[in-house]
Parts: C-alpha cells; sequence; structure tokens
C-alpha cells in the first residue's frame, strides 16, 4: 500500500502552491501525482485547501476520496504496512517522475536525485516522518529542512528523474514548470507534420483553453466543425476551395492536437473523449477522400470516392483495434505505420489541390491514387493476422 503526504518545504511555498501552472495549481497538480502514482490515502496540511482544490475534488471523485486534510495538533498515523511518498506542495512532479522510486524494493528510503539538496525533497521511504516532524507539517509549517535531514540519516537510495521535476521556488519557477509540462505533451504516434507544425500552434491555442472552463470534448466538436468545412470546400471544389480545404483541414488538426493537450494538462481524459477524437478523425479524413472523387465529377469518380473512404474507415479501425504483434517488434509494423500517419494523406490531399488548380482533368487520377491507397493499410493489415494464424496453426 502506498500513502502520500504533501508538505510545504519553506515559507515562501504556501503561495507558490496556489500558483496556476498550466491551468492547475501546483497543490493540485501534487495530489493528482501522488493519485495517479497508485497512492490510497493522501494527507495534506489544511492551509493548502483554497478555491482550486476545492473545485479539483469536486471534478474528481477518486481524489476526494483519497484525500485527508490535516490540522493543528493532528497526531501522528498509526504504523501499518505501507510506503509513504513524500510530495512538496511547491515543486512540480509528474507521475513519470516517480516510476525509477517506486520501483525500488521498500526496505529502504528512495529519494529524487537533487531534491534534498534544495531541503524539498521528493521520497519514497518504508515509514512515515517521524512523529516529532508533524504538529509542524500538519500545521503547514516548513518541514523541508527537517525532512532532507531525517532522510540522509535513513542512507537513503537515490535515483534520478525519469520525467518532469520542477521546484518551482526562485526566480522563473512558474515558467520552468510550464515549459516542462508543454515538453510532455507530444505522443508517440506523432508524424512529422504533427511536431513541426500542428503542435507548434497547437500549443498556442491550449495555453488560452487551460485558462477557461471549456472541455476537451467541445474543443474536439470544435475541430469536427472545421473539418466538415474542410469537407464542403473539396465537394465539387473550385481551385480556391481546394485551397481552402487544405488550410481548414490543417486547422482542424492543430485543433484537434490541443483537445488532446487540455485533456492531458487538466487531467480529462476520458474512454469517452478518446473514442470521440478517434471518430471525428475518421469521419474528416474518409469525407475528404469522397470529397476528391467528387471534385473529380462523374459517376465512377464518386464511385471510387466511396471506396477510398471506405478504405479510410477500414484502415481507422485496423489501425485502433488490431491484434497488438502487427504494430510491435516487425518491420512490417512499421511499415504499415508508415502507411498510416498523417503525412501521406497530407501528400493526397495537397497533390488533388494542386491538381485542381493546374490540371483539373486530372484530378481523377489523385482520386484513383487516394482510392487505392487508402485501401493499404487494412489490406496489409489483414494480410499479416493470416499469415500470423498460418504460423501459430504450424
Amino acid at each position: 500500500m502506498l500513502r502520500a503526504v504533501l508538505y510545504l518545504p519553506d515559507a515562501a511555498a504556501l503561495p507558490l502552491a496556489g500558483t496556476d501552472v498550466c491551468g492547475r495549481t501546483l497543490a493540485v497538480r501534487a495530489m493528482v501525482t501522488a493519485l495517479r502514482a497508485g497512492a490510497s490515502s493522501i494527507v495534506a496540511p489544511a492551509v493548502l485547501r483554497d478555491a482550486a482544490v476545492e473545485r479539483a475534488l469536486r471534478r474528481m471523485p477518486t481524489l476526494a476520496t483519497a484525500l485527508h486534510w490535516l490540522d493543528a495538533g493532528t497526531a501522528p498515523p498509526a504504523d501499518g504496512p505501507a510506503r509513504w511518498l513524500l510530495l512538496p506542495a511547491s515543486s512540480l512532479v509528474h507521475t513519470h517522475t516517480l516510476e525509477g522510486l517506486l520501483a525500488d524494493p521498500a526496505g529502504r528510503p528512495v529519494v529524487l536525485a537533487g531534491s534534498t539538496d534544495a531541503a524539498a525533497p521528493v521520497a519514497v521511504t518504508p515509514a512515515p516522518p517521524p512523529p516529532a516532524l508533524w504538529p509542524e507539517l500538519a500545521a503547514g509549517g516548513p518541514v523541508g529542512p527537517a525532512l532532507a535531514g531525517w532522510l540522509a540519516g535513513a542512507d537513503p537510495l537515490s535515483r534520478p528523474a525519469t520525467g518532469p521535476w520542477v521546484d518551482a521556488r526562485g526566480a522563473g519557477g512558474r515558467a520552468r514548470a510550464e515549459a516542462a509540462l508543454e515538453a510532455t505533451l507530444s505522443i508517440p504516434a506523432d508524424s512529422g507534420m504533427d511536431r513541426y507544425l500542428h503542435r507548434r500552434c497547437s500549443r498556442w491555442i491550449t495555453r488560452g483553453l487551460v485558462q477557461t472552463d471549456l472541455t476537451p470534448n467541445q474543443v474536439s466538436l470544435a475541430s469536427l466543425a472545421i473539418g466538415l468545412a474542410a469537407i464542403w470546400c473539396f465537394w465539387g471544389a473550385t481551385p480556391a476551395s481546394a485551397l481552402a480545404g487544405v488550410v481548414l483541414y490543417a486547422l482542424a488538426c492543430i485543433v484537434d492536437h490541443s483537445d488532446g493537450e487540455l485533456a492531458r494538462l487538466t487531467f480529462q481524459e476520458s474512454a469517452f473523449g478518446a473514442n470521440l477524437d478517434w471518430t471525428i478523425d475518421t469521419v474528416v479524413h474518409a469525407g475528404l477522400v469522397l470529397g476528391i472523387g467528387l471534385t473529380a465529377g462523374g459517376a465512377v469518380m464518386a464511385a471510387i470516392g466511396a471506396i477510398g473512404a471506405a478504405g479510410v474507415t477500414l484502415s481507422a479501425l485496423f489501425a485502433r483495434y488490431l491484434p497488438h504483434e502487427i504494430e510491435i517488434g516487425a518491420s512490417v509494423g512499421g511499415m504499415l505505420r508508415n502507411i498510416g500517419n498523417r503525412d501521406l494523406f497530407y501528400i493526397l490531399l495537397v497533390g488533388a489541390a494542386v491538381l485542381r488548380w493546374l490540371a483539373p482533368s486530372l484530378v481523377g487520377i489523385a482520386a484513383v491514387v487516394v482510392g487505392v491507397g487508402s485501401q493499404a493499410y487494412w489490406v496489409s493489415c489483414l494480410a499479416r493476422i493470416r499469415r500470423l494464424g498460418r504460423r501459430r496453426t504450424a
């Protein structure tokens, strides 16, 4: 069992704990970090209880259940079989940062390298802080130096940070914490366009969104509206509307990235949100492929566009639900990921727009290429599934 203690390392820590960093205060971020690290119980001095914390507790019932407030004079906790996570409320500590500390055996204290030097230790210990420290800790007093001294006498193991960690005390602490959080917003699935265009633009939008009451799902619906406008531009497109469609598609992608960033920064991730995001991506991509066929003109091209839209949908389904071994540890899996990424779709979309401008009669060729190419991912996946099945049977 893991239990967590939030504490104030010095007199300057209390106002810092209530400082907003990317839409949530440092104190709230420390509480959620403890919860996501696996803490079944979190204790914190009642001086940290402010409006931002109360809002977080209303939004996160699991956090409200785990959190217990300490008042001056609160007795030390009873001894029991538990590990204790010590977190300064004035520091940004990402859950990934704690993985190395929590992975060590439970026999000795483990501290985050460098945190004791700053008298704001981040540590996992086999026992709670000593009873002599609890009155000051519970009252919200500065206990950082005392905790650092206690840990030093326990011969702790030291582990480097494996994720973002920022002691926000000192000049520029908030800016450093925000920069550390923003550096975590990319995901492994990001393509080149995601890294060099979408993320760079979406972060500007996200910085504004975190200061509002908008939810990630509402932002997702905004990306859908922009994506539908892009589709409309490609249905029977003129050269100008095709160019506008490409621009609107890029904007839809940027806003689509902002919804995930907002969710991660404000702890609003959900299975429904992930499914909504996937559905919107699939609808927009399928609609654009159909629009290219309609722009080419004629019943045959419209049918090719419909086939392409079906291929996009099937590929999206395979990418989301295909067996894990297809994507992992295989050169074919790497090839499939390259077939299905957003960069290739950009090339196809821009190519269709350029042809509509320079050589309208060749848009049909683009429609055929898109129609055939959209089948490549799911057909390749299906072939690999069958191949793996035959190997297991043999």
